[in-house]
């Protein structure tokens, strides 16, 4: 996670209840892999770190599949006057209504349209999850009427959500986030390795993606590449 202005800790959680096609962090798909660890743990090496870093995000996988975990250490964060932001795919917003008194910043995962249940299927891999966009649009209607920072995020794939009419109504399904982040494809290592012989699209294909995204309304609008960065538009 890029957060300007923040020397972070990143707390990575295993597994995750989707299966995009185009993931690049296939090791923590899968919750039997990984390291288990007491929180305990966890709360010591950031409290080491504390006067070096200012901040802490929790990301994975899914972080809010360990909800228990989430939430001891984002009071804990708090406690000791560290800021704290969470990346998640917004399907459990139960557990993410729990968590926002302790966070400064959620960013969601939007990656289709939010009144396209097809489409979401297709772009997290067929998981069967009922109502997912629903759960989606629930996280952000939470986070948009908390006190934090939302931050809606699609990652740009070729053949899927990379035209100007999907992007189009994807902004007007995240009206009243602080900021829409579209994030490049990268096709070194996916789940699907199919999906490693499409290309990245260009940085110029994300600004013109962006700017269709600000017309309808979206003020704040950022992508990320490898060429240039995170850049607002």
């Amino acid at each position: 996670m890029d957060w300007p202005g923040k020397l972070t800790t990143l707390v990575f959680f295993q597994g995750c209840n989707l299966r995009c096609p185009w993931c690049q962090n296939v090791s923590l798909i899968d919750p039997r892999r990984g390291k288990e660890v007491d929180t305990e743990e966890v709360l010591r090496h950031v409290g080491a770190h504390k006067p070096i870093v200012d901040s802490i995000v929790l990301t994975g996988g899914e972080p809010l599949l360990q909800p228990s975990a989430c939430l001891e250490i984002s009071k804990e964060a708090k406690k000791v006057g560290l800021i704290c932001a969470i990346e998640t795919n917004g399907t459990a917003s139960q557990a993410l209504g729990s968590l926002l008194p302790y966070l400064d910043l959620v960013a969601i995962d939007v990656k289709a349209p939010l009144d396209d249940y097809h489409l979401y299927e297709e772009i997290t891999g067929f998981t069967g999850l009922p109502k997912l966009e629903q759960k989606v649009r629930e996280s952000l209607k939470l986070a948009i009427h908390s006190k934090v920072d939302v931050e809606a995020r699609t990652t740009i794939i070729p053949g899927l959500n990379d035209d100007a009419e999907t992007i189009a109504r994807i902004a007007e399904g995240v009206q009243g986030v602080d900021c829409l982040r579209l994030q490049q494809f990268r096709n070194q290592r996916t789940l699907d390795p199919n999906f490693q012989k499409l290309p990245s699209p260009s940085r110029e294909k994300l600004l013109k993606l962006a700017r269709v995204a600000k017309q309808k309304g979206i003020k704040n609008v950022k992508i990320f590449t490898v060429e240039g960065g995170l850049e607002t538009v």
